[in-house]
């Protein structure tokens, strides 16, 4: 069985308006165009009955306006009646006001997304988003996400009556700046925030640039909030720190000196390396999963961080002082991304110390 998460739009109440020639239609209107025509009377039935079974679960997600909440509706009692039995409406929070259709009508869009994406997942389902309807904006998030969770992702060209399907690609997740910076997505994440708070944490953190790409710009009030990218991510992050902690723990690396697993290039350093560094890999080097610590070139920051984990249990830090970092590269036995995330959790917290 599938699951359909499709998002909702009013296609329903415009047509029949048009084909009723009609201002204000009644609900006994579009329930009738939907009983005759129902490739004709809304962009929904249209692509759901050329791809769907009725046992298939059917999620329709719609705004949080009085048009939209009808249509969905009348578009589920409609699929019930052809024999859907699964049909559910979810409420977007994206009501008709652009000024918070970034910080809060999308966000809470790709929130429901992943939330029943993941919830099909646990229940080992084939999903498949069905981008048709809705607004724009609703299209390109919905089908970044079924890239990003490798969901296809269908939708209907209504010219030529042709439906078109997006095969994910591989792409990657990288969440390490937000593992480099956890205090400050989970702070922002946590509650409303002045621009001027922002800038003020902000400031002199070598990333900041980066950081901004995930925010919002400042609404009215001088709000700013996790872009919807930075939603995706950062619930990502909180994803991989779930699995990251339910899984086993890496093998041993089996080699009894710690010496042996630090390059001597980093025990015999000659240039006035940072500070502590050498404390810093012994202590790394003890983690039994660590087989090897490998030096890195010179960096001008004063940030100690987590850089970057890879899903072949190599793991990217830069160690700085009060003048200069290096960066080193952590060998370990982590095998897939889950496992690697968990020694970067253990490195992470020894760089708190």
């Amino acid at each position: 069985m599938k699951t359909i998460l499709t998002t909702t739009g009013i296609s329903l109440l415009s047509n029949t308006k048009r084909t009723y020639s009609t201002e204000t239609p009644t609900e006994d209107q579009m329930r009738q165009y939907l009983r005759t025509e129902p490739e004709r009377a809304s962009a929904e039935t249209n692509s759901l009955l050329k791809f769907t079974e009725p046992r298939d679960e059917i999620v329709l997600l719609h705004t949080d306006t009085d048009e939209a909440r009808c249509c969905a509706m009348l578009i589920q009692q409609f699929l019930k009646g052809k024999e859907y039995n699964d049909v559910r409406l979810v409420e977007l929070q994206i009501a008709d006001d652009e000024r918070h259709l970034e910080s809060r009508g999308l966000r809470n869009l790709v929130n429901s997304l992943i939330t029943e994406i993941e919830r099909a997942q646990k229940q080992e389902r084939e999903i498949i988003i069905n981008a048709t309807a809705g607004f724009k904006a609703e299209v390109v998030y919905s089908t970044m996400l079924g890239m990003l969770y490798q969901v296809p992702v269908k939708y209907l060209y209504e010219k030529f009556q042709s439906l078109v399907t997006f095969n994910p690609v591989p792409l990657g997740w990288d969440t390490s700046l937000i593992l480099s910076y956890p205090s400050f997505f989970h702070w922002i994440d946590s509650d409303i925030r002045h621009k001027c708070d922002i800038e003020s944490r902000l400031a002199g953190l070598p990333d900041k640039d980066y950081i901004r790409a995930l925010l919002t710009l400042p609404d009215e009030d001088g709000h700013i909030f996790l872009s919807p990218i930075g939603e995706v991510i950062y619930r990502r992050f909180r994803r991989e720190q779930q699995e990251a902690q339910a899984i086993e723990d890496p093998p041993s690396a089996n080699i009894d000196k710690i010496d042996d697993k630090i390059a001597s290039s980093l025990l015999k350093q000659q240039h006035h390396p940072p500070k502590g560094i050498l404390d810093f890999c012994h202590q790394v080097a003890n983690l039994q999963p660590v087989q090897q610590i490998i030096g890195g070139n010179y960096e001008n920051t004063t940030l100690t961080r987590i850089k970057r984990i890879s899903d072949d249990g190599l793991i990217y830090v830069l160690w700085a002082d009060q003048e200069k970092a290096q960066n080193l590269i952590v060998r370990t036995t982590a095998q897939g991304h889950a496992q690697t995330r968990k020694v970067a959790d253990w490195i992470q917290q020894l760089l708190k110390n």
